[in-house]
């Protein structure tokens, strides 16, 4: 059996014990450097073993965690819900916190291996973040992990988690008081209830090749979505009827912003445009080109008069859209391969955030384009960030899995 890179003294450091790939450990005398005997312990092989005095623990890929006397006869068993990659005694060894491969952590006490699951998380990459209109309390967030989770903001745990099956990757996500929609590859835009996590609706065939971008109406009476094949469509929030279908874009859609007055909207495709659109004749209103490189993101100004973008440029470029010239342009980094994927603007308008290919979170003044304060953390590219409607706070999440919580002081 192939060794699986798991391995632990006994507690007399006479005994090295080797977790297989075939669900079994082995037993090495240190003295003799040979293979004793060998324990069966679980299906899937073995991904983390304990020793203490009283026997051996192991964590299998099948999900079970299994206790061994000091005879190796096996005595309690529990499964968790994944396999179990990770496992650590408590200071007095009553219990032990498991991780497992689907981003749970367990206390498992150890008379009776009675569990308690104490966090969860995403663990594949996530994609997108979004908060409830003027609430700080929670926060959404979306993986390709298939689930859809609510955070609470004071304490950083699930309150809600929704779960996706056969959907493909998810590529946007907002937040209203009552229910998730979010975008997915298969080209459905699917909704789902915030207490429950149960499905609402869905939306079939929303967009052929994929949702690439959403967003929710002010009045939350309608959402917009953009399309991998560029297009820019409107859709009634009850009946969820098809209002308006708008296409000029030739590339994917990325990023749209909607107006306060509900009537028009900001749309960014990677064929490197900017289309500002009357929703009510559905006719294009204005059109921007940048110079290079696709446009990922867009941010519409308090005021409604400036865009600011980013994307392939790896700039931050400031539009007014009665201009065909960018108002201003800075670079993101100038040393730096620094893709920005997301830009988000303060409530208050005086503030914004890039994050990107760097796996850096950068705070810029609005106004003057200075950057103000770079945070590290990410060790991914990082796909989406939000401020929350306080403006006290900076989510972040990214290709790592990691969901990232800034404090934003002024």
């Amino acid at each position: 059996n192939r060794a699986n890179n798991v391995v632990e003294f006994s507690a007399d450091r006479e005994t090295i014990y080797c977790g297989t790939t075939s669900g079994d450990f082995g037993l090495i005398g240190v003295r003799l450097s040979k293979l004793a005997r060998t324990v069966p312990a679980c299906r899937l092989g073995i991904l983390s073993l304990l020793s203490w005095p009283e026997g051996v623990i192991c964590g299998g890929g099948d999900g079970t965690i299994t206790t061994f006397d000091s005879t190796y006869v096996d005595k309690q068993q529990c499964r968790l819900d994944g396999p179990v990659v990770a496992m650590s005694f408590s200071p007095d060894k009553a219990e032990i916190v498991a991780g497992t491969a689907t981003g749970q952590v367990y206390r498992v006490r150890l008379d009776g291996l009675q569990t308690l699951c104490i966090c969860e998380n995403h663990y594949r990459p996530v994609k997108c973040v979004a908060f409830a209109p003027e609430s700080s309390d929670k926060f959404a967030t979306v993986s390709e992990d298939c689930t859809l989770r609510i955070w609470d903001a004071g304490d950083y745990t699930v309150v809600t988690t929704c779960v996706v099956k056969d959907a493909g990757s998810p590529s946007c996500l907002v937040y209203s008081l009552d229910m998730l929609v979010s975008g997915w590859g298969d080209g459905r835009i699917r909704a789902h209830d915030v207490d429950s996590g149960s499905p609402l609706w869905l939306i079939d065939n929303a967009h052929r090749g994929g949702v690439t971008a959403l967003t929710l109406s002010h009045n939350q009476r309608f959402i917009i979505s953009g399309g991998e094949e560029g297009e820019v469509r409107v859709w009634e929030l009850r009946t969820r009827e098809l209002v308006s279908h708008l296409k000029e874009h030739n590339m994917p859609v990325r990023s749209i912003a909607l107006y306060e007055d509900n009537f028009h909207a900001i749309s960014c495709s990677r064929d490197r445009s900017i289309l500002c659109w009357d929703l009510r004749s559905e006719k294009r209103i204005t059109s921007h080109q940048q110079r290079m490189g696709g446009i990922n993101s867009v941010a519409l100004s308090g005021d409604q008069t400036i865009v600011i973008t980013v994307g392939q440029e790896r700039r931050v470029t400031s539009w007014d859209l009665r201009d065909q010239n960018p108002v201003a342009v800075k670079d993101l980094s100038p040393n730096l391969d620094d893709e920005a994927m997301s830009i988000a603007l303060s409530h208050d308008g005086k503030l914004f955030a890039t994050a990107g290919t760097a796996m850096l979170i950068k705070l810029w003044d609005f106004n003057t384009l200075e950057l103000l304060a770079v945070g590290e953390g990410h060790s991914g590219l990082v796909n989406d960030l939000q401020f929350s409607p306080d403006d006290r706070q900076i989510v972040s999440v990214g290709d790592d899995g990691n969901v990232f919580v800034w404090n934003c002081y002024r």
